[in-house]
């Protein structure tokens, strides 16, 4: 079924196939001529000139419009711009996010690598030093009377 519109006092029936083939044609540049296959006689003089008017009248109205949808097209447009600049901000942000992120994880991986290598050496040198300390004062511990569970340690 096809919609109903009301323009004025007059009441047109859209058909939207028809409406576009009429847009794809040239009627959209504003030119309401009626073909000139269609006889003048159809409509009564006076009938004539208040559809004239009523065409005169929707021609303005189609230019209001396009003038209309252009200032939306163009509001659009910055605003896709906009968007877009936007965009290629918060893709550079993530960028540099990603790569902070890289170079923490970097700096973990060696730091894990140091530590793996430095605690078992810490350990070996814990020992080593233990065993000189035994050696150096084992003597002299005895002497001043110090317990062996801390010459033990």
């Amino acid at each position: 079924m096809e919609p109903l519109y009301q323009a004025g006092s007059i009441l047109m029936k859209v058909n939207t196939l028809q409406g576009k083939k009429m847009v794809e044609s040239g009627l959209q540049s504003g030119d309401f001529s009626l073909p000139t296959s269609w006889p003048s006689c159809l409509l009564p003089p006076a009938d004539l000139e208040i559809l004239q008017q009523k065409v005169v009248a929707v021609q303005r109205e189609l230019e209001d419009f396009k003038n209309e949808a252009l200032k939306a097209i163009h509001y659009l447009e910055d605003a896709f711009c906009e968007m877009n600049g936007a965009l290629a901000q918060q893709e550079e942000q993530a960028a540099r996010v990603r790569q902070r992120l890289r170079e923490e994880e970097d700096r973990g991986i060696v730091r894990n690598k140091v530590l793996t290598f430095l605690l078992p050496r810490e350990k070996q040198l814990r020992e080593h030093c233990r065993r000189l300390e035994v050696m150096l004062l084992g003597g002299s511990r005895e002497a001043l009377g110090l317990p062996k569970k801390i010459q033990a340690n």
